[in-house]
């Protein structure tokens, strides 16, 4: 059983985004001393919802104050830039950390982003293939050129430094289509879990559609790590954790101004049709709709209880957490980090060994 920490940077806090930065730096070298074993990175633009445009710039920085853990990409955006430079960043921090890079990589869902880059949103899919081919060359050492609709390699060419894992660091994707499902499978790539406000059983059969997939390709879904994404604050009793869900509560009204479907941009882009989260309700949730379901807020007792609920009904054997929501303070985070780690990590763990045992 594993446990990461993910930072995505949204904070409607007072305070400076150098103090914030600071702030994060700590939590992770806590989170390293608590035993989380990884730590993820996400790549936002233009919104408070995610500062922090380049992942794999604070993963150099995180590695060198680092010694076991994991480092993340939860994900790189493929379409907005060029897949040598994701390659050649990625093999740095490879290189930098002693081949601890796990590098998730995604097409992205958010329309602003794509307004901000010029770059067209119904082409994502494709341009993502285009990449992943790309980038998956380029870690492995081969000397290539590549001619494809989006991008032109016209000599051979290979990246230096080269990454220190082999082939190349392990691969993760964001999913949320058939098409991207297809692709991961293909690839042979980790899939990263987001359930939100998901029904569980649609998680699950979209999960094991993805397992068949991996298997119709030759691969073994059981070799993969197949993490899920939550957001957790763990508080001494439930009165405490409660109250701290106005965070959550504005991290989902944010991120239905900024999906597929928003408020102002209702015509949806090309292949993203079927996007699971409906911007208008994340509009209407509640205080009660956030501490039912979607998050793992509570006492150590309650968020072991829903975390063995996900596992249990998910597979899940590697969660990775979202502990610092919204404008939480870093005292609370800290607080919540060590509770989780010395309370819930244990029940968790003896849960994940009697599931070993009853396969």
């Amino acid at each position: 059983m594993r446990f990461g920490l993910f930072y995505l940077f949204s904070d409607f806090g007072d305070i400076s985004q150098q103090q914030l930065f600071q702030e994060v730096l700590e939590e992770i070298e806590v989170g390293e001393e608590l035993g989380f074993d990884s730590v993820w990175l996400p790549e936002h633009h233009f919104a408070i919802y995610g500062m922090l445009g380049n992942p794999l710039l604070l993963a150099a920085a995180v590695a060198q104050r680092t010694r076991l853990m994991k480092i993340g990409t939860a994900v790189v955006v493929l379409p907005f830039q060029h897949p040598l430079r994701v390659a050649e960043d990625a093999a740095m921090v490879d290189a930098l950390s002693g081949g601890r890079l796990l590098l998730g990589l995604g097409r992205g869902y958010q329309p602003p982003e794509f307004h901000g880059f010029g770059v067209r949103q119904d082409e994502s899919s494709a341009m993502f293939e285009e990449g992943v081919e790309i980038l998956r060359r380029a870690l492995r050492g081969d000397k290539f050129d590549y001619d494809g609709a989006y991008w032109k390699i016209e000599e051979p060419i290979e990246i230096f430094p080269k990454p220190l894992q082999k082939p190349h660091p392990p691969l993760y994707i964001a999913s949320v289509s058939r098409r991207s499902l297809d692709v991961a499978a293909r690839y042979n790539m980790s899939l990263l879990r987001a359930p939100q406000f998901s029904n569980l059983d649609s998680v699950a059969a979209a999960f094991d559609e993805y397992a068949g997939l991996l298997r119709r390709y030759g691969h073994d879904p059981a070799a993969l790590d197949q993490p899920l994404s939550m957001r957790v604050y763990v508080a001494p009793n439930d009165a405490e954790a409660k109250a701290e869900t106005k965070h959550a509560l504005w991290f989902y009204q944010l991120l239905g101004t900024l999906v597929p479907g928003a408020l102002g941009r209702e015509e949806v882009p090309k292949g993203y049709e079927k996007y699971p989260l409906d911007p208008k309700a994340l509009a209407k949730l509640t205080l009660d709709d956030v501490w039912e379901r979607g998050t793992a807020f509570g006492s150590p007792a309650r968020v072991t209880e829903i975390l063995t609920l996900y596992m249990r009904k998910l597979g899940v054997k590697n969660f990775i957490i979202q502990m610092r929501i919204g404008g939480l303070s870093h005292d609370k985070v800290l607080r919540s980090m060590q509770l989780f780690a010395n309370e819930v990590m244990p029940a968790l763990r003896k849960e994940a060994a009697g599931l070993a045992a009853a396969e």
